[in-house]
């Protein structure tokens, strides 16, 4: 009777821990709302423009909720200048800003319209944020299109292109890559399919090249669409330190990827950053045009 007694006040602890963990992370989490008015230059297309909009919404929305890392930066410009634009600073940007973008709340709203002549494209979003406590490690990530070739670096593909990953960290650590969907699931990149392992081991300071190798189709991944354009997010996780991945599963389809619902790898990515303070959640939102036949 006494171990019985034992085992369910044990549980009811265990319990207890979880669920307040789980609350406290939740509690971490606060939502903001970013807006961002970007002139387009004559050579940028519209679903570029949209990308450009969104990301740097997503900026000022950091940036107005948590402050910069720069004390004299007391506010960010919600447009650009047809004349002049701080390029160099919005490169940077976000990663001055004290926050970090966890979730998108709803769809992004995107209002072209035209200013003086010019073409404009408004951006309004919406998000589930948090503070950033201390800086993580300074990545270097580059999504390709068809080449390990820099010139290659974009976030709008085209159906059929394949898309490579370029990835260097200065410290040793754990990485996992993801692939978001419009149709609200994520599907696991890397580690890939048949690899039975929580997260892919990196080097310090070595230059990765992912999904280009020619030994099989499981390592290499081909974008399509049959819309006319599709928004998907590339989805990084790093951390020194080693974690357990989420539930996943396999479709039935043959030489499916691994997945789980956009819901449960939110809830999964909120859990491991209240547990570890070095591990980065990094979004690379990208497009997917279809072929004009």
């Amino acid at each position: 009777m006494a171990t019985s007694q034992f085992k369910t006040i044990l549980l009811f602890s265990i319990f207890l821990l979880v669920t307040h963990h789980n609350s406290f992370a939740s509690k971490n989490l606060v939502e903001v709302e970013g807006e961002y008015t970007y002139y387009i230059p004559y050579n940028v297309s519209r679903d570029k423009a949209e990308q450009t909009a969104m990301q740097r919404a997503m900026v000022a929305a950091l940036a107005k909720e948590f402050g910069t890392l720069v004390s004299e930066i007391s506010h960010l410009d919600m447009k650009s200048s047809k004349d002049s634009e701080n390029v160099d600073f919005w490169s940077s940007a976000s990663t001055l800003v004290k926050g970090e973008w966890i979730e998108t709340i709803g769809r992004p709203i995107f209002t072209p319209s035209i200013e003086n002549g010019d073409f404009v494209m408004t951006c309004k979003i919406r998000g589930k944020a948090r503070e950033i406590k201390m800086s993580g490690a300074e990545l270097d990530i580059h999504l390709l299109a068809n080449s390990t070739d820099p010139n290659s670096e974009t976030s709008s593909f085209m159906d059929g292109d394949k898309i490579f990953l370029q990835f260097t960290s200065p410290t040793d650590g754990y990485l996992a890559v993801y692939l978001e969907g419009e149709d609200g699931n994520v599907m696991r990149m890397l580690p890939f399919t048949d690899e039975r392992i929580n997260s892919t081991k990196i080097e310090a300071n070595k230059r990765y090249f992912f999904f280009v190798s020619t030994d099989g189709d499981a390592e290499q991944y081909q974008l399509n669409t049959d819309k006319p354009i599709e928004r998907n997010n590339i989805l990084i996780v790093f951390s020194p330190n080693e974690y357990v991945k989420p539930i996943d599963y396999s479709p039935q389809e043959e030489m499916e990827l691994r997945q789980l619902s956009s819901k449960a790898f939110r809830s999964w990515v909120t859990k491991l950053r209240g547990a570890d303070s070095n591990l980065q959640f990094i979004i690379k939102p990208i497009t997917i045009s279809g072929r004009i036949d």
